[in-house]
């Protein structure tokens, strides 16, 4: 009943709709800005993003010049990072610092056009990889952490260059608790979102039998929430 209730005042009288969206994840960015790098023996890094590896479009590798040098960290080297976006990026959406549930990243820093990626372990076909992934909804990541998939197309939406400027993915990465992160996509949501919210009965019953992707925000956010 507790759970009911919890979920049907985030669902209906939510007073910031903003806080219930993911944040446009992007695959361009700046050389102008600096970046900002925290590894994992806790030590601070700030400089110029020279290049970044990838696999699967993730980021796999990333070398910095610092004081002239060229550095190169592995993802297993780093806890966290914010990278600037490229100036092509247009941020349609803007967070709230009132409405931010997990209190654990610099939502100034996201609204000023940085993104947010940390060190997490994914599930990339049969394999399980450790790469730097982009977190989209920072302001309630708490139990769930949901990471932008660089090699997702958009429903209906506007893209400025590499930006997403409106609708949602067709795929993202999802994460719960300590568990790997794994893709859930528009195509395969519907036979899976039971297991996904099985901890949280009353948001599978929210959602009937027909989960609506375009909604997967708003689920992901009430599942955060959930106790």
């Amino acid at each position: 009943m507790k759970k009911r209730l919890v979920l049907s005042f985030l669902v209906l009288f939510a007073f910031n709709v903003s806080a219930q969206e993911f944040m446009p994840g992007f695959d361009m960015f700046s050389h102008k800005k600096p970046a900002y790098i925290t590894l994992n023996d806790g030590s601070k890094v700030e400089g110029e993003l020279d290049k970044l590896n990838r696999k699967r479009n993730n980021i796999s590798g990333i070398r910095m010049i610092i004081d002239g040098q060229e550095i190169e960290y592995a993802p297993e080297d780093v806890k966290e990072m914010y990278l600037p976006a490229h100036s092509l990026n247009k941020f349609s959406l803007k967070i709230d610092n009132a409405t931010n549930t997990s209190k654990d990243y610099d939502l100034d820093m996201i609204n000023e056009g940085y993104g947010f990626f940390e060190n997490t372990e994914v599930i990339l076909g049969k394999n399980n990889e450790t790469l730097m992934m982009q977190l989209v909804n920072p302001s309630f990541a708490s139990k769930v952490r949901v990471y932008f998939d660089p090699m997702a197309m958009e429903t209906a939406s506007m893209s400025v260059g590499p930006m997403k400027t409106g609708g949602v993915d067709r795929s993202y990465f999802i994460k719960v608790d300590d568990e790997p992160a794994y893709k859930v996509s528009k195509a395969n949501y519907k036979n899976i979102y039971k297991d996904l919210y099985a901890s949280c009965p009353s948001l599978i019953k929210e959602i009937g039998k027909k989960p609506n992707w375009k909604e997967i925000a708003e689920h992901m956010y009430a599942f955060d929430a959930c106790e």
